[in-house]
């Protein structure tokens, strides 16, 4: 355990090491494009650097249907949720159906719609690690594209 704990502790010395490197790294190239700007202004008078991809404004984590998702399954076990929607199902069902289970369980509200397409997306990818798993099996098409899913026996 001991050693588990000192390798541990060695691989974080490591990456704070490596940013520690990279913060360094920023701040000359950080000085390298100010001086570029300044002669460039020189021969450019007129010249305007556009924002820079960093200063322009991204949509917050929970802003995006990802995000939301991603913060809403935190702490939770995707593998659970599905296999706990398909052992209550009656029949083989959808993907978009589990996820659609799920936001009604979870109680989304007028959310449900806009999260819907992520959280098929999500336990899509955890049905097919159940289906290699052999502890979930495609049962068929719903209509030619949409798979139907049900708990392997």
């Amino acid at each position: 355990m001991v050693d588990v704990v000192d390798g541990l502790k060695a691989k974080l010395a490591e990456i704070n090491s490596k940013m520690e490197e990279l913060r360094r790294e920023i701040v000359v190239l950080d000085d390298q494009r100010v001086a570029f700007e300044t002669v460039i202004k020189v021969y450019e008078p007129g010249f305007e650097l556009a924002a820079s991809p960093s200063k322009t404004r991204r949509a917050s984590s929970r802003e995006t249907a990802s995000g939301r998702v991603t913060e809403l399954l935190k702490g939770r076990n995707n593998r659970h949720i599905v296999l706990d929607i398909l052992r209550r199902s009656e029949r083989p069902t959808t993907t978009a159906k589990i996820a659609e289970k799920f936001a009604s369980e979870a109680d989304l509200g007028s959310e449900a719609a806009r999260l819907e397409s992520a959280l098929t997306s999500r336990f899509s990818a955890t049905l097919n690690g159940l289906v290699k798993q052999g502890l979930v099996r495609q049962a068929g098409t719903a209509d030619g594209r949409r798979h139907l899913w049900e708990i392997s026996r």
